[in-house]
């Protein structure tokens, strides 16, 4: 009998899991049928999210409305960010993407949402926003920005020359779906050589280079999902509707995990220790819970044989997280 823990870390990991390797992600026909529609580049940003005490992932802001503003930046090299929407109701306000679903890379007039994965990774004193080809996919690294400096909280990544913002379209109407653009082709990309973006440093004394190696990308499952531009459509709805309280819950989680090991480390009573430990396996099980839930809406609009195709990806999740009690 599966534990009451393990089936919420099940519920966790597999929503992420599948999420992240792209599962939800259009079929390589229906991505060459999307467009991009050019947008104000004043209104989105590029952020390197902290994630845990030692990485960070790409988040993307958008300014929908001029009501309230949605981040500030201050200081420089690196520029740090202040995610004001999370102080608030953003909706209709702000728009923020957090993984594959909301963003992916456009090169040369191409969608690589099924070839790329975005990182952001250390390179010594920077953080650099990097596209990274799926297993043995054709195709090299590509550097998309950098954060010019590094710091345990939220940075701004600005982008290299030649990239920018734009916005998938479907059908005459554009979508949420943000792209990092740029108009060279993937083969031209990859074959020239990156332009610097960061300022010339003061000359120190010859070090060996500190390099962080880019590990590659899990490989997306060969039984990949074929969803209809419909169901892309609808299940990013979906992605939408719960990444607000998703996230909300996570920080709400982050913050008790921090508040309990402090508590660990100076004089606490037992009973004090004990109630904050409970209210992080609640925030567990609350945050688990909303994976599941978004998970299930989106197994809702599968058909028999995608169902098939699903349950076997479930049985390969399921065997990972057995795998690492």
């Amino acid at each position: 009998m599966i534990s009451n823990s393990l089936r919420l870390r099940f519920a966790a990991f597999t929503a992420a899991t599948l999420s992240s390797i792209g599962l939800f992600a259009a079929t390589p026909a229906q991505a060459n049928t999307f467009g991009k529609t050019e947008v104000r580049q004043d209104r989105l940003i590029a952020v390197a999210a902290p994630v845990g005490s030692t990485r960070h992932q790409l988040l993307i802001l958008e300014q929908i409305s001029n009501d309230r503003p949605c981040w500030r930046e201050t200081g420089s090299n690196p520029v740090e960010i202040d995610p004001l929407l999370l102080d608030f109701d953003f909706t209709g306000i702000c728009g923020r993407s957090t993984d594959s679903n909301g963003y992916s890379i456009r090169v040369g007039d191409r969608d690589l949402g099924m070839q790329y994965n975005l990182r952001v990774v250390r390179d010594g004193d920077d953080l650099v926003l990097m596209g990274v080809p799926f297993g043995a996919r054709p195709g090299g690294p590509l550097e998309i920005g950098r954060a010019r400096g590094v710091s345990s909280g939220f940075v701004k990544l600005q982008l290299n020359p030649g990239w920018r913002f734009t916005k998938r379209n479907y059908d005459g109407r554009t979508l949420g779906h943000v792209y990092l653009t740029n108009d060279l082709t993937l083969s031209e990309l990859t074959t020239s050589t990156p332009v610097a973006t960061r300022p010339t440093p003061t000359p120190q004394p010859t070090k060996p280079p500190v390099t962080t190696p880019v590990p590659p990308a899990r490989p997306a499952p060969e039984s990949l999902l074929q969803l209809s531009a419909e169901q892309v459509r609808q299940m990013q709805e979906i992605e939408t509707r719960y990444n607000a309280r998703i996230t909300e819950r996570g920080q709400a989680l982050q913050q008790a995990h921090q508040q309990l090991r402090q508590m660990m480390g100076v004089q606490t009573s037992d009973r004090t220790l004990r109630r904050q430990q409970k209210r992080v396996r609640q925030l567990q099980a609350e945050l688990s819970d909303l994976h599941f839930e978004k998970l299930m809406e989106m197994r809702s609009l599968l058909g028999t044989e995608q169902l098939g195709q699903f349950a076997q990806l479930l049985d390969s999740a399921s065997g990972q997280v057995v795998g690492s009690r």
